[in-house]
């Protein structure tokens, strides 16, 4: 039973928070199968198997490819039946595949079970998780989405010990199973009960303000003569008004090319680092540092995005991303490494954070589960053909320089192109059609 009416006026605080912390579970919960995750476990089942590290590590882009499919459904689904029914039944079946991976010991069987988690991971859970908490947020959006992305960073760390610590001493089949249960403890019931899809469902308004007569329907920053975010009834484009913008495909193409590059090293940086002289246990605890780092970045970046226009902090965020690159191909000593590993992890942050603000700011509330699941296709082709293009590249040569001179390359285009997505105002797109 829904206990958002009953609960709303109980807490010194606007029930807002409470949604964010309860959708944040779920993002939580999505890092049961998380790259980091997988990689602990990828030798014991190699071991317990025969299998293969690249039959194993298959199954990240098996996800991906079904994700592709599912994303603008779930989307879909969003808009149709509410972020809070999709959230729930997709922590459900999250759970479940991950119990069920205890028993997959055919690669098909593992293949399916985990395909299951990772659509969870791309789509379900962060698309509908930050579209409910920027339906409850406008001025502080940006904070919204970065604690729920912060408290996914915080997953990403927990299910990676984990895993390293259960399977040591308990086996592969336990590790699945204890996963799986954690997903369904934490993550179920917080959605369940505490979300409400629209702070209008349950008599408050958007971040907790009583609306006046005559307020303007976009909050403008005089300095640079577009809006920052929208005012409680700001305006809202539908999925067909939205792919008619240039906008929307830059904001598409961005995500593609900024995940290409992410991806790549996150899947990679670990045997960059062993290539450089890092030792297996300094290798872990680098990526364990990026994690780290991302938690905090989120909701550094959330306070960025609530307080200058959106375009600029993603400009910002490529540049980073191309500085951090070209720094990962100099480095050579373990503070070094650290610091690159650090880096990666502000990246990280960034990448889960500005999207999701700047599709709500651009589009509005009320379309956004449509909007953001055509928009993330661009992300999971990225994230499918990234790593697949720099191991051929490192297989051809040997080493990543030509592979992170491109990605260098490509971050520092696209933090140029981004600034050319302005938003788009309605009455404008109508005079020019």
């Amino acid at each position: 039973m829904l206990l958002a009416p009953r609960l709303r006026d109980k807490f010194p605080f606007y029930y807002g928070w409470i949604v964010v912390a309860a959708s944040s579970t779920v993002v939580f919960a999505r890092m049961a199968p998380n790259i980091t995750t997988l990689s602990v476990l990828i030798f014991p089942m190699s071991e317990q198997f025969g299998w293969s590290r690249t039959l194993i590590s298959g199954s990240v882009s098996s996800g991906a490819i079904a994700s592709l499919v599912f994303s603008p459904v779930v989307g879909w689904s969003i808009d149709r039946f509410g972020a809070r029914p999709v959230l729930v039944i997709s922590v459900l079946c999250l759970g479940l595949a991950m119990i069920s991976l205890a028993w997959a010991t055919l690669p098909i069987t593992f293949y399916i079970a985990y395909s299951v988690g990772r659509v969870v991971f791309h789509t379900s859970a962060p698309i509908g998780s930050s579209t409910v908490a920027s339906r409850w947020f406008i001025k502080k959006r940006g904070r919204a989405i970065g604690v729920i992305f912060l408290v996914g960073a915080i997953g990403g760390i927990v299910f990676t010990m984990l895993a390293s610590l259960i399977v040591e001493s308990y086996g592969l089949k336990t590790t699945w199973i204890v996963i799986g249960l954690l997903v369904l403890i934490v993550a179920v019931a917080p959605p369940l009960l505490l979300v409400a899809e629209r702070p209008e469902d349950i008599g408050l308004n958007p971040d907790g303000e009583i609306p006046r007569f005559g307020d303007s329907e976009e909050l403008i920053d005089s300095a640079d003569s577009e809006p920052l975010t929208s005012a409680p009834n700001d305006e809202s484009w539908s999925l067909g008004e939205a792919v008619h913008t240039g906008t929307f495909w830059i904001m598409v193409v961005m995500g593609f090319t900024m995940y290409f590059v992410h991806t790549s090293i996150g899947v990679h940086m670990g045997a960059y680092f062993r290539d450089v002289g890092l030792g297996p246990t300094s290798t872990a605890l680098a990526i364990s540092l990026s994690w780290i780092v991302s938690a905090i970045g989120s909701v550094g970046w959330g306070v960025v995005t609530d307080r200058v226009p959106i375009r600029y902090a993603y400009s910002l965020m490529f540049l980073i991303q191309a500085g951090s690159t070209l720094y990962l191909m100099m480095v050579g000593d373990t503070v070094g490494i650290f610091l690159a590993a650090a880096l990666f992890g502000v990246v990280s942050s960034a990448s889960n954070v500005i999207p999701s603000v700047m599709y709500a700011n651009y589009f509005g509330r009320s379309s956004l589960g449509r909007i953001r699941g055509v928009g993330e296709v661009g992300v999971l082709l990225g994230q499918a053909t990234g790593p697949i293009t720099a191991g051929i590249l490192f297989g051809l040569q040997g080493n990543y320089d030509s592979i992170f001179t491109l990605f260098v390359l490509i971050a520092v285009i696209c933090s140029m192109v981004i600034l050319l997505a302005k938003p788009t105002v309605k009455k404008q797109l109508a005079l020019g059609s």
